[in-house]
């Protein structure tokens, strides 16, 4: 037996999962659609109740996580993998996708790899078949021997090419294995992922990014300039140093091509020509995010960035349900 069946309680389909393969991806695979959004064990979305049989977590550390999971048996189908047949409740079962995640599998041949700044690098990958995600979302690259990692697509969707802005970490195993990829060389992607895509309406857009979160702000930025939308667009971007503070150019004529678009950067550590904000990028947003600008906000970044930015906006009372956000790392 190659793996084993998992069936959808009461009275749903059964599909096969392979050994050490996640719920998630075998159920997408047979055209099972459970409730996912994140992939990575983050946002609980996935969660089901196990109903019988035995399990393995995959991801030890998913902060989706808890010790009240475990006692009502509820698991992450996004981070695990059967020891037997089981029998699973899904609050919800679909045969289709969600049009906000048809998410699918690609393999990718790296065709460029673009110097931007001090160990942060863009990356280009041409796919077998156009990718079908939104500005704003994320796929999973497999890196080897179960290495996998989560970056958000920089460009625009609808073609077979899909780009990263990601920084190298060293001692980082799937950090090295990306930067380390020579050209010409392939690795398997799920995409897409992730709630962070454009709204429509016509509230003001605020983008808000740190360090290498530009990548998905900046694919937000080319949709809003490409649709030439009408609405208000404010962008802050806060990185360590000048030299980190990549694609700016890009975002500068960007910007002059929206209508009524405005960009704002903020350094942690600037030099005397810096004519920014000095600080965190929270910095910028005292400085220039007035009351009336109040609209829908998407912001991408480590954590400790992503945590700043929601306390300031929590404490200009921005609804929470006007904030759309990644939170790298």
């Amino acid at each position: 037996m190659t793996g084993f069946a998992v069936t959808i309680a009461p009275g749903g389909p059964t599909f096969e999962v392979r050994e050490r393969e996640r719920i998630l991806v075998a159920a997408r695979r047979a055209g099972v659609w459970l409730p996912f959004e994140c992939g990575w064990g983050s946002c609980s979305t996935c969660k089901v109740t196990l109903v019988e049989g035995e399990v393995d977590l995959l991801f030890a550390g998913a902060p989706a996580v808890t010790v009240r999971d475990a006692r009502r048996q509820r698991i992450l189908t996004c981070q695990t993998t059967p020891r037997s047949d089981l029998v699973i409740k899904p609050l919800t079962v679909g045969s289709v996708p969600s049009a906000e995640r048809p998410t699918t599998d690609h393999t990718g041949e790296l065709i460029g790899r673009e110097e931007l700044g001090p160990d942060i690098r863009r990356f280009s990958f041409r796919l077998e078949r156009p990718a079908d995600f939104r500005a704003g979302q994320y796929a999973i690259l497999h890196l080897g021997d179960g290495v996998r990692r989560c970056y958000s697509m920089s460009n625009r969707p609808g073609s077979p090419l899909v780009e990263f802005v990601t920084k190298r970490y060293p001692g980082r195993l799937g950090s090295e294995r990306l930067h380390g990829l020579p050209l010409g060389g392939c690795v398997e992607l799920e995409l897409p992922y992730g709630d962070m895509w454009l709204r429509p309406g016509s509230r003001p857009v605020v983008l808000i990014a740190g360090g290498t979160g530009i990548s998905p702000v900046l694919a937000l930025l080319l949709q809003l300039h490409g649709a030439a939308d009408p609405r208000p667009v404010q962008i802050f971007y806060g990185a360590n140093s000048r030299a980190e503070l990549v694609c700016w150019n890009e975002l500068e004529t960007l910007v002059a091509g929206l209508p009524h678009g405005r960009l704002h950067g903020a350094l942690a550590c600037p030099d005397t020509a810096w004519p920014g904000a000095s600080g965190l990028v929270t910095a910028a947003l005292a400085e220039h995010l007035q009351a009336a600008d109040a609209g829908d906000h998407y912001l991408a970044g480590p954590p400790p960035m992503v945590d700043a930015v929601l306390a300031h906006l929590r404490e200009r009372d921005v609804e929470l349900t006007r904030v759309h956000y990644d939170r790298f790392g």
